[in-house]
């Protein structure tokens, strides 16, 4: 009979997050046998068996542990978005009147789709009846997802190597027109393209004098509560560094932003005594 307890094979234990303490205490059971029939032999095996279960047990209880606190996490009321925010203006790329009424900040990433479909159809109206008119000063600022968007940084760095000849803008709308390119060979030809001299652009664009810059930009939209792209602060001008504004997030339709601005400008009207119309439904379309 002892003989063939013996050559009864011991179970193998591992330590795993689901059902290895049901195991190490049935091996323990069986190791308890053991021990009654032979002691000699079955002290070491069930001393090692000990020691396993306690092992599984401290598993256990750490997994017991994280699952508790993803369960906190998951049932903690989650911060609301903010509504406004203030973010500067000055250094930046700028369209417009510099004493227009109300400013305009975009946080936008080139290589952004939904960047793309706002500067292809809503920003060329807004551009058509706000900023060229002097009621909107549009200020750019860079925000990168480099995590998802591998070739965005590059493209904003571009953008600004193009500052440098006073071709920021036309560069900017040549990045989103070929947004499905933005690799640096792509990014020199588009420069070439808008007749800069290549040796001083690629120089600056290898250089990556910009990227401090942009990393700026990116830290200041976070600070300010952005978290994705296309995203506006739009607000009162004034002679400060910054304003605050409502934040309008993603590519909303043309009236929603229509709507912020209008108010504010029949508003800055009240304030100067004149009378405004631009409360009135504008008749421009998203083409």
């Amino acid at each position: 009979m002892n003989k063939r307890i013996q050559e009864i094979e011991k179970p193998e234990y591992s330590p795993r997050k689901q059902g290895g303490l049901v195991r190490g205490l049935i091996g323990l059971l069986v190791c308890v046998g053991l021990l009654v029939i032979n002691p000699e032999s079955g002290q070491a095996v069930v001393e090692d068996d000990v020691r396993v279960l306690r092992e599984d047990m401290e598993q256990v209880k750490k997994d017991l542990a994280e699952i508790k606190s993803i369960l906190q996490s998951a049932i903690k009321p989650q911060k609301p978005e903010k509504t406004t925010g203030t973010v500067g203006v000055t250094g930046r790329p700028k369209l417009g009147e510099i004493d227009a009424p109300v400013t305009i900040v975009e946080f936008s990433d080139y290589q952004c789709p939904f960047c793309q479909r706002y500067s292809l159809t809503v920003f060329p109206v807004l551009k058509r009846e706000y900023i060229d008119t002097g009621k909107v000063r549009y200020v750019f600022r860079d925000f990168p997802l480099s995590s998802i968007h591998q070739q965005a940084e590059k493209a904003h760095e571009s953008a600004h190597c193009a500052g440098e000849f006073n071709q920021y803008w036309e560069m900017h709308d040549a990045l989103f027109q070929n947004q499905k390119d933005l690799t640096v060979p792509s990014l020199k030809q588009y420069a070439a393209d808008l007749g800069l001299d290549p040796t001083t652009f690629e120089s600056c664009l290898d250089s990556g004098k910009y990227q401090a810059g942009i990393q700026q930009d990116v830290d200041d939209g976070a600070a300010a509560g952005i978290r994705g792209t296309p995203s506006f602060f739009i607000g009162k001008s004034g002679p400060g560094d910054s304003i605050t504004g409502t934040i309008v997030r993603g590519a909303q339709p043309l009236p929603n932003f229509q709507i912020i601005i209008d108010q504010l400008l029949n508003d800055h009207a009240s304030d100067v005594g004149v009378p405004s119309k631009s409360g009135e439904p504008s008749p421009a379309r998203v083409p």
